[in-house]
């Protein structure tokens, strides 16, 4: 089983987050959501969620004092013993991404797989390109927050810092790396970090322009989901 873990502030992409889910071919699988903002609608969530049998997407609110860590800790508590995964509210999951990671693990490269090399895609610009080329099917210090997959019995060891305002994935997997577990990364497909002309909007600031001057086109283009599967 695979659980996937979405914690969100923004019901502005309740659409995307069971998109990416949909979309998945890996069929054992479950959601819980955490919604993490006070004015946001449980009932809306749940409503959405009754859609699917056997409970197999649950949604959670918890106080927006919380920060990330505890809401993640708080949902992988709730999840069944298996696999863990961390979707981003607003990023977009190939249909073939659960398939990649969980045959990476299941295949002994590592306790943690992620993604170290991924595409990134500047809504303003139009730009498709790829961020930290080079880092794909090796062994990393780190991987994008958003890409984490691990069993749970890794998490029961190491549970994700809760007072963390920004940093809280690289605080987890640099706990991981000092109890020794190992990082992998797979390939940059199946995967795209979206970035809106808003920067405000996103929890990393770094403006669009610096971003791009760390990353290489691939192409401008409108549609860029045929390019990255």
């Amino acid at each position: 089983m695979v659980t996937i873990i979405a914690c969100t502030m923004r019901s502005s992409f309740m659409d995307n987050v069971f998109a990416n889910y949909d979309r998945q071919t890996w069929k054992d699988k479950e959601m819980i959501i955490v919604l993490n903002k006070n004015n946001m609608n449980l009932e809306a969530w749940k409503e959405r969620a009754s859609r699917y049998p056997n409970n197999e997407v649950r949604v959670f609110k918890l106080p927006q004092k919380y920060k990330l860590g505890k809401c993640l800790n708080y949902a992988i508590a709730r999840a069944k013993d298996g696999i863990i995964t961390k979707f981003d509210d607003d990023d977009y999951y190939g249909a073939k991404y659960l398939r990649e990671s969980v045959r990476a693990l299941k295949k002994g490269k590592a306790k943690i797989i992620g993604k170290h090399t991924s595409y990134l895609y500047f809504e303003e610009k139009k730009a498709l390109m790829v961020f930290r080329a080079g880092g794909e099917r090796k062994y990393q210090r780190s991987v994008k927050g958003g890409t984490l997959l691990f069993r749970k019995s890794v998490w029961k060891k190491v549970k994700f810092p809760e007072n963390k305002l920004v940093g809280t994935d690289s605080g987890w997997t640099g706990r991981c790396r000092r109890r020794g577990y190992k990082i992998y990364s797979v390939s940059k497909k199946h995967y795209v970090c979206i970035r809106r002309k808003n920067i405000g909007s996103h929890t990393q600031k770094k403006s669009t322009k610096r971003y791009m001057s760390h990353c290489k086109l691939v192409r401008h283009t409108r549609n860029f989901k045929k390019y990255v599967s």
